[in-house]
Parts: structure tokens; sequence; C-alpha cells
């Protein structure tokens, strides 16, 4: 809608189309005898700023925004388009209602604000970086949990340029290049652990989910991500593998063909001691990397259905099971072995195996 409002006389309304006289409720005829003043439609509080934008001397074009009062006597935001008639004291206004617009804009800001608030409460870092074409993670966004990760002040972001390219440990950096370069080219999640600095000595280990979340105008990805502090797990694995090793060590020297294996699946085989090794042949690394641990590929076809049953079906707390069954020993040669197995905390055995080819020999032949 338009009208022209002459600055001389305050901002008499002299002229309007039919829209604007809707608008305001203000029959044409009464507007061209001079009876509506635009001022008198304005909000009050900015009565003043539009005069003086509009009355700006060398300003052939004004733009500004500005609430006017509807035929309901309700307040309408317009955007609006000031076009000052050359020799005259008279403004062509051109007026459009983005009110709409306007609380859509407010709406958004307030749940945007809403969310930045919920996501600085998230105890895990979430972060938006942005892949350049070097391959640098320039952070785009942090809320206090991760710029806390990155030893970085919240407000640095992105006001300033941060790469957290620069904080992953030397020894990570290759493998998540990788991730991400693998994530760019399939468009595939991220999900891995890696150690990034916290400060100029200190390392934290984060479980990091990442993905791509758009494309920026220059071609690069941007990726959202959520970094998980999981440093005292790192730490309980480590405590954890040093005394599994130790276990380990232990029964590996431990006298006798011993073992361990799951209750479910007696013949995977999870720990073997030494004279276990030295009895069947195989070195260690053709045990568990070649064939998995699984006692099954040594064990004579029509005695391994049987046996394995024989085990699952009498493993219970605290019981003692024992099986027989014929086994091809790496030399070839078959033997017969008595595999006896004590039953602890109900899902694990441990067992011994006894080569008795020479026992069975003999009462062959009733010696």
């Amino acid at each position: 809608m338009c009208c022209i409002v002459d600055k001389a006389k305050n901002l008499r309304v002299t002229e309007s189309d039919t829209h604007f006289s809707e608008f305001t409720g203000v029959h044409p005829s009464k507007i061209a005898q001079g009876k509506l003043n635009l001022l008198e439609v304005l909000m009050p509080k900015e009565r003043e700023a539009v005069m003086q934008k509009l009355c700006k001397k060398n300003s052939p074009y004004v733009y500004l925004n500005f609430c006017i009062k509807n035929s309901n006597g309700e307040f309408v935001y317009m955007y609006c388009l000031g076009q000052n008639i050359e020799n005259t004291t008279l403004c062509r206004l051109a007026l459009a209602d983005i009110s709409q617009s306007r609380k859509k804009s407010e709406m958004l800001k307030k749940r945007a604000d809403r969310m930045n608030r919920l996501v600085d409460l998230v105890e895990g870092g979430v972060c938006l970086y942005k892949v350049t074409q070097d391959m640098h993670f320039e952070a785009i966004y942090m809320n206090k949990a991760c710029a806390k990760f990155f030893g970085a002040p919240a407000d640095t972001i992105p006001s300033e340029a941060y790469r957290l390219d620069e904080l992953i440990h030397p020894d990570d950096k290759s493998a998540v290049y990788q991730a991400v370069g693998n994530a760019m080219a399939t468009k595939k999640p991220i999900s891995m652990e890696a150690r990034v600095m916290q400060d100029k000595e200190h390392f934290i280990w984060v479980k990091i989910d990442s993905a791509i979340q758009s494309i920026d105008s220059d071609g690069c990805p941007v990726f959202h991500a959520v970094f998980s502090d999981i440093s005292k797990i790192k730490m309980a694995e480590q405590q954890a593998d040093i005394e599994r090793d130790a276990m380990v060590d232990m029964f590996k020297n431990l006298p006798g063909p011993l073992f361990t294996a799951k209750a479910k699946t007696p013949f995977i085989l999870e720990i073997v001691s030494e004279d276990f090794i030295k009895l069947i042949g195989y070195s260690r690394k053709e045990l568990f990397e070649g064939l998995g641990g699984d006692l099954t590929h040594l064990i004579v076809p029509e005695d391994a259905a049987r046996a394995e049953q024989e085990l699952i079906e009498g493993a219970k707390e605290g019981t003692t099971v024992k099986t027989v069954y014929s086994l091809k020993i790496k030399s070839g040669k078959i033997i017969s072995i008595v595999d006896k197995r004590k039953v602890v905390g109900g899902v694990s055995t441990i067992g011994i195996i006894r080569d008795v080819s020479a026992l069975i020999a003999d009462e062959m032949l009733g010696l």
C-alpha cells in the first residue's frame, strides 16, 4: 500500500491508494481533505525517529521499519520505502506488512536461545566445526562443556579462529583425519576415540560422535559433533589390561596343559598355558590368529558335536565336567584327550587336557 506525506506539514497524508485507506479506516475523501496525519497512527515512541529519517537532507530514498495502527486499533509492523519527490516537501511511502515474518523471526530467535541454553546444560561437548580445503578443523560453535574440553574461552567462538585439528594428540591425528575424510567421501557418521589437548601438558580421552550437518557456501562441509570425556573409563580399561596381562602371564606359566573358555562356547579358547601349546604343536599365533582360538578345528568331526554338548549340559556353578575326544595335533598325529573343567562364576570354565592315547593303547592290548 502507498501514501504521500508532506514533510513541511508534520507528515500530513495528502494522497493514498485504497489499500492504505482501508488499512487505516480513513475514507479517501477525508485523506484528500488533509484529515489524516501519519504521526497520529504511528506508535508514540517511534514518531520522532520516523520524522528524523524521512526529513533527512540529501536522501532521495529512505528505508525504515515502524508500527502503524490499523482500523481495529492494532499496531502492525511495517517495512517502509520512502522516496522524496524532487523539488517538493512531499515523500511517497510504500508500505509492506512484515508482522508475520517478524513474529516468526522472534519465535525462531527465542527457540534458538532456548536450545542454546539447553545445549549449555549438556555435560558433553557440543560443537560445530568446518573442514576447510586445507583440512583444518575450524570451530564455528562450542557449548560451554566443549570449550572446557579444549581449554578455550567460550566467548572466543566464533569471533576467533580456533582449530580443533591442532589440539589432537599426535599419535591420534592420522586416525582422526582418516575418519573425517571417510565421512566426507561416504557421508557416514564418525564414532571413534581420540586424545585432545586440554592444556599445554594435559591430554584427555574423548569419545567423538560426528557427522556432516551442511555444506558451506564455499563447498566445505560443516560437521556437528558431541565430545564425551572418557578419561576415567580409559584409565580403568588400561588398569584392567595391566591386570589381565599379569593374569595371562601367570596362567601361561602354570604347569600342565591348562586353558580357559566360556561355559556356553567350551571350545572357543581364551587363554592357554605353554604346556597346552606344546601338546597341540601349534604356536600361540597359529592357534588364536589362524584358527581363531577354536579347538573344534583340531577335534575329529565325529567327536566335536557330542563333546561340546556334554560340556555345555554339564556346566553348572561349582561343578566339574569331563568329556573325551580325539584331537589332531600339528604333526598330523591323532591323540586321545580327556578334557576336564571346573565351572567358575557360572559363565566361565578353567580346564586341563590330558593325552591318554598311551593308556587307551595299553588297555586295548590288555596290559
